[in-house]
């Protein structure tokens, strides 16, 4: 993400020496991750901190999750990597119209390798600490959200699907993507109505796991994937929780291997191992294709709502037509539902 049109930096130094009692001596914008900003700050002691600042996300549900990390972290579970709480105990304080702001610790480490080049021991490790996070679910009892298993924007996903939805575009518009992202839509909509349906029977499937299992659903990270593993001399750290909630196990699972191939069912094999818990290859398959859904209904918010000709509207547009694809592709695979007995 670009630095936030119109923030002064100073906001940030204010808060942090304000809030946290950080006297901040550099701040350097971080342009990592898509979704939120960030910045390397510099305290007086040399200390650097990582700073988030969240915008166009709910309070309540970030303070949740972020004080779900924190309680974590106090009960021992070393990889976690919490947000420090503010002098007055907050994990996460409002900067009003600007957004939440947040910090961690700066970690000098290196990221897990990639997917493609992780071996067996890489997904272990990360394997194993999922396991002993899933472990911990008492932990965050009363302060974790609990999964919906809903889609978000599924009413405008829908809309753009039948081009009901009010888009508005041209080069000189204020909404430059619209117009070939209302054509992606209307284009997709084969793919995306049966994708919708089977998402919405494998949610059902889940609910019903969690009538009939109490332990069936466990605190989760939620996109434990190889950009938030780090890996230093002290171990595996996770960081970004800003998504935690209690839910499917599987929504944890799917990040390590994919949802397909030999990978994955040697990553349910090691979480039988490490927790004790079976997890069916149809469960990593659904929560692979919501994460696709959710991303598709994210940026037709994105691009039905007025937004820039910059960097992050193009990183959207590449999100947006790669979500797509995948969900084509699994279409032309077929719904990796379980075959009947």
């Amino acid at each position: 993400m670009t630095p936030p049109p119109g923030l002064d930096p100073g906001r940030i130094v204010t808060a942090l020496r304000d809030r946290w009692g950080i006297d901040v001596v550099t701040l350097t914008y971080a342009a990592v991750g898509f979704g939120g900003h960030h910045w390397r700050a510099v305290d007086a002691a040399g200390v650097p901190w990582f700073v988030t600042l969240d915008v166009d996300v709910p309070g309540g549900p970030l303070r949740a999750a972020l004080g779900s990390a924190r309680a974590l972290a106090d009960a021992g579970l070393a990889f976690v990597v919490a947000p420090v709480p503010s002098r007055d105990g907050e994990v996460v304080v409002d900067l009003g119209t600007t957004g939440w702001l947040s910090v961690t610790p700066w970690l000098d480490v290196t990221r897990t390798p990639e997917p493609g080049v992780q071996d067996r021991g890489d997904r272990d490790a990360v394997v194993s600490a999922l396991a002993r996070l899933h472990a911990r679910t008492d932990v965050v009892a009363g302060t974790a959200g609990r999964d919906d298993l809903c889609v978000p924007e599924r009413d405008r996903l829908e809309r753009a699907m039948t081009g009901t939805l009010p888009w508005a575009g041209g080069p000189s518009a204020d909404r430059p993507y619209a117009d070939r992202a209302a054509r992606a839509l209307a284009a997709a909509a084969a793919v995306l109505r049966p994708a919708l349906e089977e998402w919405d029977a494998a949610a059902a499937r889940a609910r019903q796991d969690a009538a009939t299992d109490g332990d069936a659903w466990a605190v989760t990270h939620g996109e434990p994937h190889w950009r938030n593993v780090l890996v230093g001399a002290d171990g595996l750290h996770l960081v970004d929780w800003d998504t935690t909630l209690v839910a499917p196990r599987a929504r944890d699972l799917w990040h390590v291997a994919g949802a397909d191939g030999a990978a994955s069912l040697e990553v349910l094999d090691a979480y039988a191992r490490h927790a004790g818990r079976v997890v069916r290859p149809e469960e990593l398959q659904a929560q692979a294709l919501r994460w696709d859904l959710t991303d598709v209904a994210l940026y037709v918010r994105w691009f039905s709502e007025p937004h820039a000709d910059d960097a992050d509207s193009a990183t959207a547009w590449q999100g947006l037509t790669e979500a797509l694809d995948s969900l084509g592709a699994r279409g032309s695979r077929g719904t990796g539902e379980p075959a009947a007995p």
